[in-house]
């Protein structure tokens, strides 16, 4: 499977596998990798929500 299909097929774990990659390539960035961390929880909880939400529907 190429990065685009896996991207297609998998929106969400695609931006927080790039949200990890992001988050240790640019640590010696600190103000950086607090963004990255508040953006990760941001992720987590939207992906929370959207569970939820299909578990409520299916």
């Amino acid at each position: 499977m190429s990065d685009d299909e896996y991207k297609q097929l998998h929106p969400i774990l695609s931006e927080v596998t790039r949200t990890y990659v992001d988050l240790y390539t640019n640590r010696p960035n600190e103000k950086n990798r607090e963004k990255l961390i508040k953006l990760e929880k941001l992720l987590r909880e939207k992906l929370e929500q959207i569970q939820a939400a299909t578990k409520d529907n299916g």
